[in-house]
């Protein structure tokens, strides 16, 4: 990481969400209290031990944004997603405050305490050193029961028998035999940035929620004949806080 100028890398931290599965009404789902501090609060500090500073850094708000923004005042870059339709269209809604700034941009969501600097720093050497359009993270699963089980709902990472990746199929969206694939998508990303701006258009909401889906770059990619190449990831570094019991398992892990 020593060789990379990080001062021509941007992080886009998606922190739009309304948090409906929480019963979340009054905030934003990253901005619930998660043992003294918002949510989000964890992925910043990450990305600060990182080395990263506050203007390379766009928070997506949406849901509340006003309580994101009194929180953290003017240090960040702020875009603003209303209504929220994906994770395609929250980085879409931050086109203007980064398009033109920066060399490669990291996409993580703010609801995901656990994300490690080395993570971020490998997603990074590999989009800057290997010359990859798409660096995503995946997480390895030996099944669905117990522990696992919240893994059956991450997007499948298809791959051909060369193991190369062909495309990232949402679970809402996979067939019977597709739903048994171990590779999970972890969501996590670092894009060439002329790569991204140029080809996030392309996105389509053809799909069981009519959404933009961020994972539609890899097939992108892929059809074009770009590098896509994927980080695996520690299991615990992909807990995100989608339900209460979701909250309370995130408490006890950092107590």
């Amino acid at each position: 990481m020593l060789q990379i100028n990080l001062n021509k890398i941007g992080v886009i931290v998606l922190a739009a969400g309304k948090g409906t599965r929480l019963n979340c009404t009054d905030r934003p789902k990253v901005m619930l209290d998660l043992n003294g501090q918002p949510i989000v609060k964890y992925v910043i500090d990450t990305l600060r031990k990182v080395g990263f500073s506050n203007e390379q850094i766009c928070l997506v708000v949406g849901f509340k944004n006003e309580l994101v923004k009194e929180y953290f005042g003017d240090t960040f870059r702020y875009a603003l997603q209303e209504p929220q339709l994906g994770t395609g269209h929250a980085v879409m809604m931050a086109e203007n405050v980064m398009k033109t700034k920066f060399e490669h941009i990291v996409v993580i969501y703010g609801d995901s305490p656990f994300i490690s600097e080395e993570t971020i720093r490998a997603i990074v050497s590999n989009n800057v050193e290997n010359k990859t359009a798409v660096t995503m993270t995946s997480v390895l699963s030996e099944n669905y029961g117990g522990s696992n089980a919240r893994f059956f709902d991450f997007g499948r990472v298809v791959r051909d028998e060369a193991d190369n990746i062909l495309n990232i199929t949402e679970k809402k969206d996979c067939t019977e035999e597709q739903l048994k694939i171990k590779e999970g998508n972890a969501g996590y990303y670092c894009f060439e940035s002329k790569w991204l701006w140029d080809n996030l258009p392309k996105i389509k909401s053809h799909n069981v929620q009519s959404e933009y889906y961020l994972t539609d770059l890899v097939d992108i990619a892929i059809f074009q004949g770009e590098k896509v190449e994927s980080v695996i990831i520690p299991a615990e570094e992909t807990i995100g806080i989608n339900t209460s019991e979701q909250l309370e398992q995130a408490k006890r892990k950092l107590k």
